[in-house]
């Protein structure tokens, strides 16, 4: 008959864990749950538990049986905060939702519908997930150019037009660019305001 794995604690090396002392890990994940940011999961996954179990963790970690010095430590961060800015997470709810009623009752839905993400974004309902995946304010002139060229010979199709467009932007010469003064210089001359 195989015998039982002791209880987790039993497990333990001694002088590991101690009741009531927060280990970094649990320092790092109270100090990103009252910040709001992220979910449970994503917290406990940023505090350095590993990905797979990030969420049994998180669950464990706020389920004040296990380690009820982790909520005790949530708690003192959160009062710290409001003590710091005057504002707790109570009174926010309650202003948003003040003022999303207000935006409603005047007609103004999309005011509303802001203050309603914010208030659940707020709460730990959402979370707002933002990725910067485009770097083109960065890239100078000509690498625009030799990337749009790349783009325009792999799907031509997308930059067929079916108009002539009139290129309005100057470069250093005062005119539009190359190719649109080829096009202009092969194609009868035309004015688009005698059109109206």
């Amino acid at each position: 008959m195989p015998r039982k794995k002791p209880p987790v604690e039993e497990r333990r090396p001694p002088g590991r864990y101690l009741p009531g002392v927060l280990t970094s890990r649990q320092e790092t994940f109270c100090k990103l749950m009252v910040e709001g940011i992220y979910s449970n999961a994503e917290c406990a996954r940023r505090a350095g538990f590993a990905k797979d179990t990030a969420n049994q963790y998180a669950v464990k970690l706020l389920d004040g049986k296990s380690y009820p010095h982790v909520l005790e430590r949530i708690q003192e961060l959160r009062e710290e905060r409001e003590r710091r800015f005057g504002v707790t997470t109570i009174g926010q709810l309650e202003r948003f939702a003040k003022l999303s009623r207000g935006a409603e009752e005047a007609g103004q839905y999309s005011a509303a519908i802001n203050a309603e993400k914010i208030r659940s974004a707020l709460g730990g309902l959402t979370i707002d997930r933002r990725e910067t995946i485009n770097t083109l304010d960065q890239l100078s002139r000509d690498e625009i150019t030799a990337r749009l060229a790349a783009l325009q010979q792999k799907y031509p199709h997308a930059f067929q037009m079916e108009a002539k467009i009139k290129d309005i932007t100057p470069d250093d010469s005062g005119s539009g660019s190359e190719l649109l003064e080829y096009i202009e210089k092969k194609s009868p001359q035309r004015s688009y305001d005698d059109e109206d």
